[in-house]
């Protein structure tokens, strides 16, 4: 795996999760009653980067949401890289 798949994984997971927030915002902004629960998982999760119902709220939301999926998923990634590559040297 390259450097350039680690990006491409990164970049897909923090669209990923910012396409989720927006969708997420969307539903509660139309007062969805089944999406409560995702609601208050989100504002617990993101509440404290400035996300709220509010436009620049969920404009931050979806930042910090891409930031940290890019990086989560990034670390993944690399650390499969790291152990895929040791493995394939000791055989």
């Amino acid at each position: 795996m390259s450097k350039i798949t680690i990006l491409k994984i990164g970049l897909a997971a923090g669209i990923y999760n910012l396409l989720s927030i927006l969708f997420l915002s969307i539903t509660a902004e139309m007062h969805i009653r089944s999406f409560g629960r995702f609601m208050m998982s989100a504002m617990q999760q993101y509440g404290a980067y400035g996300y709220n119902l509010t436009f620049s709220g969920i404009v931050c939301g979806c930042f910090w949401a891409f930031v940290l999926g890019f990086i989560q998923f990034g670390l993944i990634a690399l650390i499969f890289n790291i152990l895929s590559t040791r493995k394939s040297k000791n055989k």
